[in-house]
Formats: structure tokens, sequence, C-alpha cells
């Protein structure tokens, strides 16, 4: 099985499949999405030189459809159009798929396994019969693959991943912040440090965020005025019993306002900066 990166692997499966491998390095989530997203498909999946991406059209559900289209210079397009039959993210997707020009339908199934930073790309394809893969192996398929993993490769090198940790929130009293969040909000205490010089850093989270906030005294660079911040959304799954929870607690919070159907409620620090408390209802 390849385990090596620049590396595509075509094996035969039974008598009418084939297994196509390649290991990218990015992790599988990232993988994923670069397969079914029209924002990333069509800077990747271009064709041959020459050719574009002008259609990419992608439901993806269980029994949704998608299509593609790919125009040349010369003005020649080619059309792919399927099925998805099953979706399970991030690991999975089957779908069938037709090919324009004539070539018999394929029913491919695609797996994505996580190697730890590194993704492996598995494509199962199983044809109507052997002369049909045969023919499409004979058809430049390999090598028509092999470029087009080389292009996934370098699209996934030239995206950064970034991820939003911590967001510092100004204040004047570090302890009377840190007994408002840790207290009645109930955000757990991650750190609680002191450097020297006379600064101080706190770091909370909220329940079950990947994101925490960041209290601090005299730390260069994080000199906002206290009480700046606007606006912070804290995403619960019933904003009225959260609500009524903190206003037992002593906490201002306000009313219940519905915008478009997504409720939300507003309430302070003891400094002032601004929070929402946001419900989404579930469809």
């Amino acid at each position: 099985m390849i385990s090596e990166l620049g590396v595509t692997g075509f094996d035969l499966d039974g008598e009418a499949g084939v297994v196509v491998t390649r290991v990218v390095a990015a992790p599988r989530e990232l993988v994923f999405d670069v397969h079914t997203s029209p924002r990333h498909l069509p800077k990747w999946m271009v064709g041959p030189p020459g050719w574009t991406m002008l259609v990419c059209e992608i439901d993806l559900r269980a029994g949704g459809p998608f299509r593609y289209v790919w125009r040349a210079g010369g003005g020649e397009e080619l059309t792919i159009e399927g099925t998805f039959e099953e979706v399970e993210r991030p690991g999975r997707l089957v779908s069938t798929e037709a090919w324009s020009g004539g070539w018999p339908a394929t029913r491919n199934t695609l797996t994505f396994e996580d190697l730890g930073g590194r993704t492996r790309i598995s494509t199962h394809i199983r044809y109507v019969s052997a002369e049909a893969r045969d023919n499409a192996l004979q058809s430049g398929m390999r090598e028509g693959m092999d470029a087009t993993y080389a292009r996934l490769d370098a699209h996934l090198a030239a995206r950064v991943t970034m991820r939003l940790e911590l967001v510092p929130v100004p204040v004047k009293d570090v302890d009377a912040a840190l007994a408002f969040y840790a207290g009645p909000l109930g955000f757990d205490v991650d750190h609680d440090i002191s450097p020297g010089d006379g600064s101080r850093i706190v770091q909370l989270t909220p329940p079950g965020s990947a994101c925490s906030i960041l209290l601090s005294k005299d730390l260069p660079g994080l000199d906002l005025p206290p009480g700046t911040l606007r606006g912070l959304h804290l995403v619960v799954d019933d904003v009225r019993a959260v609500r009524e929870t903190l206003l037992g607690k002593g906490v201002d919070a306000g009313e219940v306002m519905d915008l478009g159907g997504i409720l939300y409620v507003p309430l302070s620090d003891p400094d002032g900066n601004t929070w929402m408390l946001q419900e989404i209802p579930k469809r």
C-alpha cells in the first residue's frame, strides 16, 4: 500500500475494478473538503493543460447530485455527472459517475485515512466490465490522475492552516474579571501566571469551546482600553434556559432577541466588554 508522498498507486481490484491510492501532506478534514467543495475543486481538478473547470455543482448529501464541466481552449467540453450514495465526513464518499462521450458509468468509493497529519486517499473504481476498466487504463487515465494529484499537492501546500485560539479581553482589574468569567459564566481557568515585571496572564476557556480568552495586566501590545471589546458570541443550545441560569447568578443578561430565527441575548462583563449568547435553532 502506498505510504510515501508524491506517488500514485494503481492496482487491479477483482474482475472489473481498480484502486488508485495517493498520500498527501494534509489532515484528512481538509483533504475531504478539497474533494467536495466548489471553492476548491476548480483550483486543482482542472483537466489536461489548456482546460478549465467551468461548472462545479455539488449537493453533498446521500442522494445529492453533482456535475462538473470542463472546456478546452478550442471549445471542446467534457462533463462528469453523478449522484452521492454515501457521505461520511471526513472519511468516506460513495458515488456513481458518468462521463460524456459514451464512457460506461462507474461506482466510486473514496476513503480518506488519517495518517497523523497526512492522509491516504484511496479511490475504488468499479466498472461495468473488465473491458471497460482496461479501456480506461489504456486511455491515459494513469497519467491524467497522476498529474491531477500533483496539482492537488500544490493546492494543499499553498494553503496555510490557521486556528483562532485566543481572544484578549481588555479589563481594568484582572481579579474582578476572573471572578466574573470563572464564577457565574463558568469558564474553565487554564492558566494563571505572573511571568515577572508585574505582568499577569490568565487564560480561560468556555465549556465546550476550542477558543479561549485572555485576561492580562501589563503585557506589551495588549493595551486596548478596558471595556472596548464588542459582540463576542457564545453559542448555546437553549438561550432562554442559559439566560435564566445567568440571571439567577446575578448576571445582567438582556432580553431574548429574535433576528430572523436566530436568538440572541446580550450581556456585559464588569468592565463593559459585551457578549452575545446565540442560539441557532435546529432544523
